[in-house]
């Protein structure tokens, strides 16, 4: 508790690493801080996930790319505390400095970046069954030659959904309307693959070996056989540590600035968390600019 830091950083998915980089860079007193291990949603949930939409990596599965990021922020002096949970983060308005309070210990700092992502607790539908789903898919050859359920119309499911049809006997992919939020080139990947689009169907049920599905148009309700099921419908992010802070919000978003600045001076916010475009160069850049942001704030350099 005596020491001072000039930042902590919680999370360390590409946001948080690449502030942690930046931050080794300006040579501020940081430390980041992980609840489960550093990598955020490329260790999580994608490791067997061909990453290209980042400068650089092409071809290169989740994990390596995650693994990679660790290693050179590691090489320039980060420090990454992991499994640590930040759960209280109490503010000293005279002194202007924060408390953190983790599973493991206390942290005092002059300021604070959150980029916990939005790797949480997964949504759920709520609906029979439901224990027996799956919601992350770390390697795809474990369902080989099975006959699988992937429910969802966004980049996660999609992906998913194309990673099993190249081990798997059947894939089918439930959505609840008649069209998909994934990007072009994941829509391009499953028209390629033999993956068994159920427009407009929500899961209704999950039994041993069968599903119960309902077309929202039709009305139809019919039974599927499969051996598995993947929800992949959005997940919703652990921050009841930030609530006492008073922090505006919009749903579990948080609301930033040009400068990556919460409404609370001192604290400031990068990566999915913001709300914006969820990508990984999205991420970087938004982590570099919130620690350029920090630097600023705290130095007030001549050239500000």
């Amino acid at each position: 508790m005596s020491e001072l830091y000039d930042l902590v950083i919680v999370g360390a998915g590409p946001a948080g690493l690449s502030a942690a980089l930046t931050a080794s860079y300006f040579h501020l007193k940081h430390i980041v801080l992980e609840s489960i291990k550093p990598g955020g949603a490329l260790s999580h949930n994608y490791p067997s996930k061909i990453v290209d939409s980042y400068l650089g990596f092409r071809g290169m599965k989740g994990k390596e790319v995650a693994n990679k990021m660790i290693d050179h922020v590691k090489a320039e002096g980060s420090e990454i505390k992991y499994p640590e949970e930040v759960i209280e983060i109490k503010r000293n308005k005279e002194k202007k400095t924060f408390t953190l309070t983790t599973n493991k210990g206390k942290y005092q700092t002059k300021s604070i970046l959150l980029c916990t992502g939005t790797i949480g607790t997964p949504r759920k539908l709520g609906i029979e069954g439901e224990e027996k789903a799956h919601y992350v898919l770390c390697d795809p050859e474990e369902f080989k030659n099975k006959k699988c359920l992937v429910v969802g119309g966004g980049d996660s499911a999609v992906e998913a959904a194309v990673m099993l049809n190249k081990v798997c006997d059947t894939v089918f992919l439930a959505h609840r309307r008649d069209q998909l939020r994934a990007i072009n080139k994941n829509q391009e990947e499953l028209k390629k693959s033999n993956v068994k689009i159920l427009w407009n169907t929500e899961l209704k049920c999950i039994a041993d070996r069968k599903v119960k599905v309902w077309n929202n148009k039709t009305g139809e309700t019919k039974e599927l056989d499969v051996d598995e099921v993947f929800i992949f419908i959005g997940s919703i992010p652990k921050l009841d540590f930030i609530k006492n802070l008073g922090i505006k919000m919009e749903g579990n978003h948080i609301i930033v600035n040009s400068s990556m600045q919460t409404s609370l001076q001192g604290v400031y916010a990068a990566g999915d968390i913001t709300g914006k475009l969820k990508r990984i160069p999205e991420a970087i850049g938004e982590g570099h600019l919130a620690v350029y942001s920090i630097y600023k704030y705290l130095r007030n350099p001549y050239w500000t």
